[in-house]
């Protein structure tokens, strides 16, 4: 008998045990898989050679998360990335993004001396949102019946109120003309958008595209805010050092135990049934599946109201980003040769401008994949050679628009030959030895998330604090006693932050001392 079962070891369900066993509460969590993690490990796929087959790259975790579990103590390493950025555009062209603002500003000038100026703007334009974002991330969005609550946010030291209701706009506006009232040279804004869509079925002109964008560059590295790191070792370094802390305070966890049911007595939670038969009782239960997985499978049999059940069936979920990992035996040549240079250190943007992108887009809705996908490349044994042997390199590719689909089995090889046929477009001697290729498919049947979306459900303005992943659910509590949510589904929404697991267990907690969770 437990206080509390998790379901599911992905980063945020981690963080959730520890917050509660920091609370003296008896947690288990249990993992389908043999590897915790989630989407955030590290694989050997092939002899010493080391990819991180989900997320590849950090920066939105929450310091105050890192903190508290003692994550560096347990192995938590960042290398931070530096450059940032590196986009290609071909004639010898190319734009680099370093974490130095002037250094980066240098770099524009090459395209617009005006948008080398602009960008200082651009990144003060983040500083309201920088303030706020551990208030809007570490704690659950305010109700539809509590909107007063936001008021406080409101007035917070430093920020000045007209300025931050300019960034708030980003909410529901559209990348495209965020970027136009900064920039005018289409390089620089080639340079930006990415973050706008990923992860997204939509086009950087569609309205809340600028939120994801937002959501995206809210991070730090190792303190730099902004930037994005490696974890040495793959992304598993996070998850494993998650791990070795949650066991350090107590938390008992379970891998190669897939939860099967989640047991409800009347109105409120009995505990888990895994696949093997095994009942594990507890007080409550913390789901850190998708809302889809938790409601439409491992509730099935509870009696649900049909209204919701429709809603939670329409929540959109559809997952449109594949990956390509595996290795090479030199690095790809941008024009500056094979020798290790920044341009191997940063993401690799193949993504010539933002026309390209909505083109990409358009694609997908007619043909069902982009004929010319974007491509961000990631060589982290550029910096990193636990994941590598000498004289291979380890690289990870994310690219878009690739819709889920039950038949993306056949479309596999066409999205490698058209990702690698774009890359060598820039770097010729691009040539994998070996591959895996993950559709959104692949991305379902190995971690287990709904249509393979990477953030759970789609980051737009409808499933965003209040409404994510539905109005009523936002504090992560949900129609059955004793049952909660912690995964990306939820506020405030995807990438390895932490927040989800962080606010659910501070739920938990509340409820646990205001009596609202009978024993069983």
């Amino acid at each position: 008998m437990y206080d509390v079962t998790i379901v599911g070891g992905g980063h945020n369900g981690l963080v959730a045990s520890a917050y509660l066993a920091m609370q003296g509460l008896k947690v288990a969590v249990f993992e389908r898989r043999d590897i915790v993690g989630g989407a955030s490990v590290t694989e050997e796929l092939w002899p010493s050679i080391k990819v991180s087959t989900g997320a590849y790259v950090l920066s939105l975790l929450r310091p105050k998360i890192i903190r508290d579990l003692q994550l560096e103590k347990f192995g938590l390493e960042v290398i931070t990335k530096d450059p940032g950025l590196f986009v290609p555009f071909g004639n010898g062209k190319s734009l680099t993004l370093w974490n130095d603002p002037q250094k980066t500003a240098k770099e524009i000038e090459k395209f617009s001396k005006k948008d080398s100026l602009v960008y200082g703007r651009w990144l003060k334009f983040w500083d309201p949102f920088y303030q706020l974002v551990d208030l809007l991330m570490l704690s659950p969005p305010p109700s539809a019946e509590d909107l007063e609550s936001l008021v406080p946010l409101l007035k917070v030291p430093g920020v000045d109120l007209s300025e931050l209701m300019i960034s708030l706009r980003s909410i529901v506006q559209d990348a495209s003309s965020l970027l136009d009232e900064f920039f005018e040279s289409q390089e620089i804004k080639a340079a930006l958008v990415e973050d706008a869509v990923v992860g997204t079925m939509a086009s950087p002109s569609m309205p809340g595209t600028a939120y994801v964008l937002a959501h995206h560059v809210l991070g730090e590295a190792n303190g730099i805010k902004g930037s994005w790191g490696y974890v040495k070792g793959g992304m598993g370094g996070v998850t494993q050092a998650m791990k070795r802390a949650a066991e350090h305070l107590g938390v008992e966890i379970f891998t190669g135990a897939q939860v099967d049911k989640i047991l409800v007595k009347g109105d409120r939670v009995q505990g888990i049934q895994l696949s093997n038969g095994k009942i594990v009782k507890s007080r409550v239960v913390i789901s850190n599946a998708d809302p889809k997985t938790t409601f439409l499978k491992l509730l099935r049999g509870v009696e649900l109201d049909e209204i919701f059940i429709r809603r939670v069936k329409s929540l959109k979920s559809k997952g449109v980003s594949f990956k390509i990992v595996g290795y090479t035996e030199e690095l790809p040549d941008f024009g500056n040769g094979k020798s290790l240079g920044p341009e191997h250190v940063a993401s690799e943007l193949i993504l010539p401008s933002v026309d390209y992108v909505e083109k990409a887009f358009l694609d997908a809705k007619v043909f069902g994949y982009s004929k010319e996908p974007w491509l961000s490349i990631n060589i982290q044994s550029s910096v990193d050679p636990t994941v590598a042997p000498p004289g291979k390199f380890s690289f990870s590719i994310f690219g878009q628009y690739l819709p889920y689909s039950s038949k993306l089995d056949d479309l596999k090889e066409v999205i490698y030959d058209l990702s690698i046929n774009k890359i060598r477009e820039y770097a010729p001697n691009f040539k994998p030895i070996k591959y895996e290729v993950l559709t959104p498919l692949d991305i379902e049947r190995r971690f287990g998330i709904t249509e393979g979306n990477i953030f759970h459900l789609d980051m737009t303005p409808d499933q965003l604090y209040a409404f994510r992943p539905l109005p009523g659910l936002q504090n992560y509590s949900t129609p059955i006693g004793g049952l909660y949510l912690c995964g990306s589904g939820t506020h405030p929404g995807g990438g390895v932050t932490g927040a989800p697991g962080f606010n659910s267990a501070q739920k938990v907690i509340l409820d646990l001392r205001q009596g609202k969770v009978p024993d069983i």
